[in-house]
């Protein structure tokens, strides 16, 4: 079982929503002793940046089942302890307590506190000395030489 949790969790930390549960987690002070359930989010396609969204909407549930984690003891091998190991079991006993706490509590009706948090658009540009972006390619930079040349130097 601890095999199959993990590889489930896995697959979920690379997803757009477990990025949107971090953004809730660490900027929306509400959150705290509360599950966070993303409803719907859409990210900045363009960023490089995982934690940059144009919205987050979703609701915040108490936490009502608290997680139980294997001793310490089981990640203790020769003496050494295995922290990786241990830390990657624990985030993934509590995400699977959070989404079957989560189920438990719309099951039961319970009306989650709503939130909405909407992103902000930064422009690209606002450092740069010339006309184009510093990080265009030479060609796209070369037309800057002369903007009033209408040929095509591609």
């Amino acid at each position: 079982m601890d095999d199959r949790l993990l590889k489930r969790y896995r697959e979920y930390t690379s997803t757009k929503e477990a990025f949107a549960v971090l953004l809730v987690k660490k900027h929306l002070a509400q959150a705290k002793g509360h599950w966070v359930d993303v409803v719907n989010c859409r990210r900045y396609e363009m960023s490089p940046d995982d934690m940059h969204f144009r919205f987050v909407v979703g609701g915040l549930f108490k936490r009502k089942i608290q997680p139980k984690y294997p001793p310490r003891s089981a990640y203790t091998i020769n003496g050494k302890f295995d922290k990786h190991a241990y830390y990657l079991m624990t985030r993934a006993i509590t995400w699977e307590t959070a989404h079957t706490d989560i189920e438990q509590q719309k099951a039961k009706q319970v009306t989650p506190i709503k939130f909405e948090i909407k992103g902000v658009s930064y422009d690209k540009n606002r450092n740069s000395k010339g006309y184009f972006r510093d990080d265009a390619p030479p060609e796209i930079k070369a037309l800057a030489d002369n903007l009033y040349d209408r040929t095509n130097p591609l």
